[in-house]
C-alpha cells in the first residue's frame, strides 16, 4: 500500500499501512523523518519509507539516492538509525591530455632574408623606368601567387 503525504513541506510516500504501527512508532518515525531533513546533508524533496522487517526496520529512500535503515529500539521506544546507505558516485571522466602545443618558430632570420630579397629587387630596378619597374613587380607578385597556390 502506498500512502502519499506530507511532512512539513515534503512529500513522504510510505509503501505500508501506518495504522498497522503502534502509536509510539509513528511518533517516533515523524520525529526521525523530521530530524532527518533539518541536516544539511539530508536536504530532499521526497523521502520514500519502505518496510524491510515490518515494524522492525524500516528503510528511508532520500530523493538524491541516499538510504537510511531505520530500526525500532523497544527500549527507548523509538526508531534509531542502523545504516547509511551513499549511492556510489561515478567519477568524472579524466579528460585527455591535451597535446602541448608546438614551440613557435623562430621567424626571424626568414624576415631577414625576405627583406633582402625585397631591397635586391628594389636595387635592381632602380635603373629602369617607371613602366618597367611596374611589369617587374607584376611578374614578382604572378610568380609569388602561384607558388603560394601549390
Amino acid at each position: 500500500m502506498k500512502i502519499l503525504k506530507f511532512l512539513k513541506g515534503i512529500l513522504m510516500k510510505v509503501q505500508f499501512n501506518e495504522a498497522q504501527l503502534s502509536r509510539p512508532q509513528q511518533e517516533s518515525l515523524v520525529k526521525v523523518l523530521d530530524d532527518l531533513q533539518k541536516k544539511p546533508e539530508y536536504k530532499t524533496n521526497e523521502l520514500v519509507v519502505t518496510p524491510v522487517e515490518f515494524p522492525l526496520k524500516l528503510k528511508v529512500k532520500l530523493d538524491d539516492g541516499i538510504e537510511i535503515l531505520l530500526g525500532w529500539d523497544a527500549e527507548k521506544k523509538s526508531y534509531e538509525l542502523i545504516q547509511e546507505t551513499i549511492p556510489d558516485i561515478i567519477p568524472e571522466p579524466t579528460p585527455e591530455p591535451t597535446p602541448e602545443p608546438e614551440p613557435e618558430l623562430d621567424l626571424s632570420p626568414v624576415f631577414e632574408r625576405a627583406e633582402a630579397l625585397a631591397n635586391a629587387l628594389m636595387n635592381l630596378t632602380k635603373p629602369l623606368n617607371t613602366e618597367q619597374r611596374i611589369e617587374v613587380w607584376i611578374r614578382f607578385c604572378v610568380i609569388l601567387s602561384k607558388e603560394f597556390l601549390k
